[in-house]
């Protein structure tokens, strides 16, 4: 067991750092920096592969500066009702196609975790799946919602932690993981390798 060491956050959404900010334990940004292209893998295998790259990647680099830490890599990706891959839109009008797509449907969001614990390399990884119904959305709504401009470098080009919120009839699974950051998986990965009371002592408030 690693005796004190720096979270590391792979990824510069702001989102997944809100989420991760509620255990109150500091944390570091290294952003990993690699290409996301969706590939023809299956999703979840997908997802896990992508996340691990990530952690890998930023490993790479924290170790040059740090005795110890654990990486955190995630990778988050919207399957529409027909089980492939809708990634970020690139315009206006393809975030305007995805919402259509999505309305009044059942989508999955798929999130690969990887958690590595260095210098042990340790690994910890999974797959988390929910499923996200939407309402039957009206042709103002959608408009209404794409003039917001949240739809914006957002997978499914919907943010459930904002105003896209009111896009969702239900949600079956962890709602953290459609923004992004399975957080009840991470707690789970803390406690187990560090403990209650090194969480304890490092909380800020």
């Amino acid at each position: 067991m690693v005796s004190n060491p720096i979270l590391i956050l792979a990824s510069k959404s702001p989102a997944r750092a809100a989420v991760l900010s509620q255990l109150n334990i500091p944390f570091i940004i290294i952003p990993s920096e690699i290409d996301e292209i969706i590939s023809e893998l299956d999703p979840r295998q997908f997802v896990l592969n992508l996340s691990e790259k990530k952690a890998e990647r930023v490993v790479e680099v924290a170790s040059k500066r740090y005795d110890a830490f654990i990486v955190i890599g995630c990778d988050t990706v919207v399957m529409d009702p027909f089980q492939t891959i809708i990634g970020k839109p690139k315009n206006r009008q393809d975030a305007s196609n995805m919402l259509y797509s999505l309305s009044g449907n059942i989508h999955t969001v798929l999130t690969g975790f990887t958690i590595i614990n260095y210098p042990t390399m340790q690994i910890k990884q999974k797959i988390v799946s929910t499923l996200v119904k939407f309402r039957n959305l009206t042709t103002n709504e959608i408009n209404f919602y794409l003039e917001k401009g949240e739809w914006w470098n957002k997978a499914g080009s919907y943010a459930i932690q904002g105003l896209g919120a009111i896009l969702v009839e239900e949600i079956i699974g962890d709602y953290y993981n459609v923004i992004g950051f399975p957080l009840t998986f991470f707690w789970e990965v803390l406690v187990e390798q560090l403990g209650i009371p090194w969480i304890l002592e490092n909380q800020t408030s």
